[in-house]
């Protein structure tokens, strides 16, 4: 009788793929006041991953946006500057709230979507204006990709 089959091989722990599991994340400071010309970190994280959303909900227009990926600044626009820009983009928009009558609300909308990091980003807003500004919605829903 013979017994066929393999030997198993000892593996070292450093040899071993550690599969990656993407998670998703939010972070919401809705209610956040900016004082005039302050700025506020919405996220700041080390590692890969990708900005899935960036949403800024303002009673008015003086606010801008700062976006660093893996220490590059690659956005930095007031509201009109995002507004200009998301007439031709479907990844950036900027527009004034409209309710389901199609009037308007008084509050404007901002959102910057689908941006790839390596190794980190950092959002920021600012208020650009002469009073304090309260976001009555402000957020950022990201994705991990690392364990």
């Amino acid at each position: 009788m013979s017994i066929t089959g393999t030997v198993p091989t000892k593996v070292r722990a450093e040899e071993l793929v550690v599969p990656v599991v993407p998670s998703t994340r939010f972070v919401d400071l809705a209610g956040s006041v900016v004082g005039i010309g302050e700025w506020l970190t919405v996220l700041e994280i080390l590692g890969a991953g990708q900005l899935e959303q960036f949403h800024a909900r303002s009673p008015n227009t003086n606010f801008r946006v700062s976006i660093t990926v893996d220490g590059l600044s690659i956005f930095n626009k007031t509201y009109n500057g995002i507004r200009q820009i998301g007439q031709n983009s479907p990844e950036i928009s900027a527009f004034a709230e409209l309710d389901e009558d199609g009037d308007l609300t008084g509050y404007y909308i901002a959102s910057l979507r689908d941006i790839p990091y390596h190794s980190s980003i950092s959002i920021k807003v600012q208020n650009t204006g002469l009073v304090p500004v309260t976001f009555s919605q402000l957020f950022v829903k990201y994705i991990i990709k690392g364990g």
